[in-house]
């Protein structure tokens, strides 16, 4: 498994730091992982096909994780080099489909796929099967409905959270990942409700005895915080911070 950063950001922009956004690449398979604004280009810019992306997986519905999904749909009915045929999955929490809907009320016909099928997979606490992989998902503890999502390929595993505050159900879904990738909003000091802050972050790896923890989804108010420092009180193993363009292997 291959993971690349799109967006190590907010809904705050910086220059460094893009929206939230990721792409797995697993058993042949491309899953792009929420996709804030900017995405798709970012995608261009690191030499990814958006066209060969299999699955959309959304962890919620706030803009700054899902708002490339309609620039995702109209670009693939203006493709000319390849017109993209390969079956399309998006798969989210309760409430997808009529976050969908409710997009097509606004865009019409310009997102509905032309030339390729399209199916919608709304989860909470969900378990799928897909060829090569499995996906599990429990809802988090943000605004709801969120959901983090579990990928297992053969006995590598990776987890994304999403957003979400500190609860049981991150912990339990991580435990032993070889990858936990945690959002990781504001320092110890600033925190805010619904969201990670380093130490708690640090605290969910150590519970769920992760190998590798990854932090992401940084507001700009972190500039001048020692982030890892702050992590290494709670969790000794090691500690990446997320950047946009960056690649780690599973």
């Amino acid at each position: 498994m291959e993971l690349t950063i799109l967006g190590s950001g907010t809904c705050v922009p910086t220059i460094e730091r893009g929206p939230s956004g990721m792409i797995l690449s697993v058993a042949s398979h491309l899953l792009f992982w929420d996709g804030g604004g900017g995405s798709l280009r970012q995608m261009a810019r690191l030499g990814i096909d958006f066209r060969q992306v299999d699955f959309i997986c959304l962890s919620h519905f706030h803009p700054d994780h899902s708002s490339d999904l309609v620039p995702f749909l109209f670009a693939t009915n203006y493709t000319t080099s390849l017109i993209r045929s390969q079956p399309l999955r998006i798969i989210g929490p309760t409430g997808l489909i009529d976050f969908y809907h409710q997009l097509k009320t606004i865009f019409g016909t310009w997102i509905t796929p032309r030339t390729y099928p399209i199916s919608f997979h709304e989860f909470a606490d969900g378990h799928m099967n897909f060829p090569g992989f499995e996906l599990r998902t429990l809802p988090m503890k943000h605004s709801a409905p969120s959901i983090g999502y579990r990928v297992s390929e053969g006995k590598k595993h990776i987890v994304y959270s999403g957003d979400t505050d500190y609860c049981h159900n991150i912990v339990t879904l991580g435990r032993q990942a070889d990858l936990l990738i945690l959002e990781c909003s504001f320092p110890d000091d600033m925190k805010q409700e619904g969201h990670l802050t380093p130490r708690l972050a640090g605290r969910i790896a150590r519970e769920a005895a992760c190998k590798r923890l990854l932090l992401t989804h940084f507001y700009p108010v972190f500039e001048g915080y020692d982030i890892q420092k702050e992590c290494q009180q709670e969790f000794s193993g090691e500690i990446l911070l997320a950047f946009d363009g960056m690649k780690v292997i599973i």
